[in-house]
């Protein structure tokens, strides 16, 4: 079946390749991605035949609509041009935003709940790795060779060392293993329990039940080396929740150079607390969860951009990406940067 959506103010490519869904794709040329792995893997095809124009292919079977919808949230498409957005922000932001989306156009934020188990591991392998370069070659190797069998990869052993040999990967297994086992946790928040009573289903499964704040708590508490950037990188894809913001140290540096935030007393957020704490105070209050300390004094980055862009937060961060990844790739300003 074919679908040709008209679409607005929309790139493809800007859209992917920063998002982890991208390693579920290979990438055919400018605006062209079909998808190898998850759901629907190798019956998916997207093309951009034009500025208006996005083409939909796929071999599943899945009737009209229900393609339609599908490839809404696959694309991001499920919501509008977040630049229209952008007159909501204070005015002392507000300038930055429009220039970054001014050069990096289109972007949207893909929705993908049926790849959590593929997200998860993708964004577990990102820890202080190369996005581009190593973490889609790893994702590449484990799908070919086990593809949605996430329980067999604590059982691999020397076996993982085929797909490789760095501290990301030789450690997945222990992660994997912990999210596996993430029903029967003794660290499982009583939150979830009293939200849901005892959790019988795949972890993925109940985790898209929570409310996302509560899910990131928990990945973040019940998962060993699961921290808050990898734990909002999740959510972020699997949950429409569009005001998570994945943080690191390069988010903090491009931030601050383009004064978005005040880089004085700002720190990142810290898993000792985010295994704790919520950063955001309606949630805190609606969940009955305590407000984090940090959050209070004015000290995290992510409670400061989630404060400030609310909504647009993981767009925005979106657009930082691929800014800072393009322009600020060392400590000293680069001389062609556009903003």
């Amino acid at each position: 079946m074919k679908l040709k959506l008209r679409v607005e103010n929309y790139n493809i490519d800007l859209t992917f390749k920063p998002s982890f869904l991208s390693s579920l794709y290979l990438s055919e040329g400018a605006g062209q991605w079909r998808k190898i792995a998850g759901h629907l893997a190798f019956r998916l095809r997207f093309k951009q035949a034009d500025e208006k124009t996005l083409i939909v292919e796929s071999e599943a079977g899945l009737k009209g609509e229900a393609l339609y919808r599908r490839a809404l949230l696959e694309t991001g498409l499920y919501k509008g041009p977040y630049e229209y957005l952008i007159e909501r922000l204070p005015g002392k932001v507000k300038p930055q935003v429009e220039a970054l989306a001014s050069v990096y156009s289109g972007v949207r934020l893909p929705h993908a709940p049926l790849d959590f188990k593929y997200i998860f591991v993708a964004a577990s392998l990102s820890r202080r790795a190369n996005y581009d370069t190593a973490v889609l070659n790893w994702c590449k190797k484990l799908w070919e060779r086990f593809d949605g069998r996430l329980e067999l990869i604590p059982e691999l052993g020397e076996e993982l060392t085929k797909v490789g040999t760095s501290y990301q990967v030789l450690q997945l297994p222990r992660i994997v293993k912990e999210f596996m086992e993430l029903s029967t946790s003794k660290r499982l928040p009583n939150e979830v329990k009293d939200l849901i009573g005892k959790p019988y289903v795949p972890p993925e499964e109940f985790l898209l039940w929570l409310p996302p704040e509560l899910a990131r708590l928990t990945l973040i508490r019940c998962c060993w080396a699961v921290g808050p950037k990898v734990a909002d990188s999740i959510i972020l894809t699997t949950f429409k929740a569009t005001s998570f913001v994945p943080c690191d140290a390069h988010a903090r540096l491009v931030s601050i150079r383009l004064g978005l935030v005040n880089s004085e007393g700002l720190g990142m957020p810290e898993k000792r607390y985010c295994a704790k704490f919520l950063c955001e105070p309606q949630a805190s209050a609606t969940l009955r969860i305590p407000l984090c300390p940090k959050a209070k004094e004015g000290a995290c980055l992510r409670a400061a951009l989630t404060s400030l862009f609310k909504d647009l937060g993981g767009w925005i961060q979106t657009l930082i990406y691929l800014h800072g990844k393009k322009f600020c790739k060392s400590k000293r300003h680069y001389v062609g940067c556009v903003l």
